[in-house]
């Protein structure tokens, strides 16, 4: 697998070759960018499987080298300090990221995802849905559209849309409106990384372990069966811890 890593700084680029040697023998480190120009230049010459991409850099950011490739034609995994926007980005665009200090054991695992999906490649709408969302996020706004990853694929779509997510065991299962239909997705992730996704929005609430609604798609709260009647005519159940936060909610939209 030709691996070409772009990172500013020199100790990125050390640590993550002692990782991968020899631990991933078939991962060939083809060449070392340190800037989003090198990266673009070194990405053309050598036409890598993969790219372990920094976000923060010099000339620019990770999102802008994709942004300038296009529709890449690998795999690409960010490698960053921490930073909440780019994790939020990453989470809403469902791309694959590694936080530094790099863990092998991540590391291996991301390897091993982009093994699986060796046919797969980012489509440009999930990577702009991250870039938007990164710009957004440091702007501190909320991101209105997300990518959703599934055994199926990728489903794209705008938050304004969810009527609510349904606990799947370690799955999540999104309700959500499209064209005036009502769609299901059962997501790769568990209902509690959601929770985190959607905390700051102040349409979106935990009324039960097991739901979260969006409560703009609410028609209306059924106080004596402690429930809500959503939008597409569904039932979700309200949890007697949360019956007051949900009325206060309610009438605060």
């Amino acid at each position: 697998m030709k691996t070409l890593i772009v990172d500013d700084e020199q100790q990125s680029h050390t640590a993550l070759t002692h990782l991968l040697h020899p631990a991933f023998p078939d991962v060939q480190i083809v060449a070392n960018g340190f800037s989003v120009a090198e990266g673009l230049e070194l990405s053309r010459l050598h036409q890598p499987d993969l790219v372990l991409l920094d976000v923060e850099m010099p000339d620019g950011t990770g999102f802008d080298l994709l942004q300038k490739i296009g529709t890449p034609t690998f795999h690409v995994v960010f490698v960053t300090a921490y930073n909440k926007y780019a994790e939020t980005a990453f989470r809403f665009g469902a791309l694959d990221f590694l936080t530094k200090p790099v863990d092998i054991a991540l590391l291996g695992a991301a390897i091993d995802r982009v093994r699986l999906r060796q046919a797969e490649r980012y489509t440009l709408e999930q990577l702009q849905i991250a870039l938007e969302t990164f710009q957004q996020a440091r702007e501190k706004k909320l991101p209105q559209r997300l990518a959703v990853s599934s055994s199926k694929g990728l489903e794209m779509m705008t938050v304004a849309d969810i009527l609510y997510l349904d606990a799947d065991l370690n799955y999540t299962d999104f309700y959500y409106l499209h064209l005036g239909k009502r769609n299901k997705v059962t997501a790769s992730l568990n209902l509690k990384v959601y929770e985190q996704h959607f905390d700051p929005y102040a349409e979106f609430m935990k009324v039960h372990r097991s739901h979260i609604v969006n409560l703009m798609m609410v028609d209306r709260y059924l106080k004596a069966d402690s429930a809500l009647m959503m939008r597409d005519g569904a039932a979700v159940p309200v949890a007697r811890a949360y019956r007051e936060a949900v009325e206060e909610r309610l009438g605060a939209l």
